[in-house]
């Protein structure tokens, strides 16, 4: 395997975590839609007026309970994914590459932000990264 494939697979595997949270963000999304499509039946996006006819509140359920499971489940994702890369993070040897990668991919903080905090420059940033990803061992 090439260098820059290598590279590509380590990125891929810290994006895990993000990839489980954002799996886990759009199901919450659509558990807050139901229950306000449920709670506003004639707001509901067509702009066309709605009588007050209420259906039955079991379909509601049926669909809430199986979005909590789902929900259930990603979050649960979300954690052994978390732990999986916090803890070949933690084998690093080096105190700026694991806080670099630990900012991107578990705090998920911005990269623009990442210098500031860290107290370094954008450039010494990239230097870090890059050497971060050299040195990362996917467990």
């Amino acid at each position: 395997m090439q260098k820059w494939e290598e590279i590509e697979q380590k990125k891929e595997y810290l994006k895990g975590y993000i990839k489980a949270k954002n799996r886990e963000t759009l199901i919450k999304d659509q558990i807050r839609q139901l229950r306000l499509d449920t709670m506003f039946p004639a707001l509901q996006g067509d702009g066309m007026p709605r009588g007050s006819s209420q259906k039955d509140l079991s379909d509601y359920y049926a669909k809430i309970e199986s979005l909590m499971e789902k929900l259930k489940k990603e979050w649960i994702e979300s954690v052994i994914q978390y732990e999986c890369i916090e803890k070949a993070i933690n084998q690093m040897g080096d105190g700026r590459e694991k806080e670099a990668l630990t900012r991107y991919y578990l705090i998920r903080e911005k990269w623009e932000d990442i210098p500031k905090k860290m107290g370094i420059g954008k450039t010494t940033l990239y230097r870090i990264y890059d050497s971060a990803l050299e040195n990362f061992k996917i467990l």
